[in-house]
């Protein structure tokens, strides 16, 4: 069985689908996780993230053995509507930010023993999830 197609429903549909996509992108730029480069900025919402340096790469370098596994600590730039500030997150710790939770899921490369990482190849994929409402 077949439905007829009229021309409201046409018009019904190029309207609703545009939205159908926002909501969708909307959905993942809040709780999704973003992996970015320094400098570049991440939209989640009600606030944008943008790593800006690192500050401590401690990490136990690949092919060595370590009695800590250490740490990477990223300088964040939080800007809210309102007041732009900057935090310090730790690779795997998840922390208060402007009401949600920010957290620093994963850093590449991975540290080698055999030369320093330049700060262009870092990449964060950092999560953030909005308050809940």
């Amino acid at each position: 069985m077949t439905m007829p197609v009229t021309k409201a429903s046409a018009v019904l549909c190029l309207a609703v689908f545009p939205l159908a996509g926002c909501a969708t992108l909307w959905g993942q730029s809040v709780g999704g996780a973003q992996t970015l480069k320094l400098g570049q900025t991440g939209h989640y919402g009600p606030v944008d993230l943008t790593p800006i340096a690192v500050d401590e790469d401690s990490r136990c370098p690949v092919g060595t053995k370590c009695i800590w596994a250490g740490q990477v600590r990223v300088k964040v730039l939080v800007e809210p509507a309102g007041a732009n500030h900057a935090v310090f997150a730790t690779l795997g710790r998840p922390m208060g930010v402007d009401g949600g939770t920010l957290l620093v899921e994963q850093v590449t490369p991975a540290r080698t023993s055999t030369r320093q990482t330049p700060p262009s190849h870092y990449r964060f994929t950092i999560r953030y999830t909005a308050p809940a409402r």
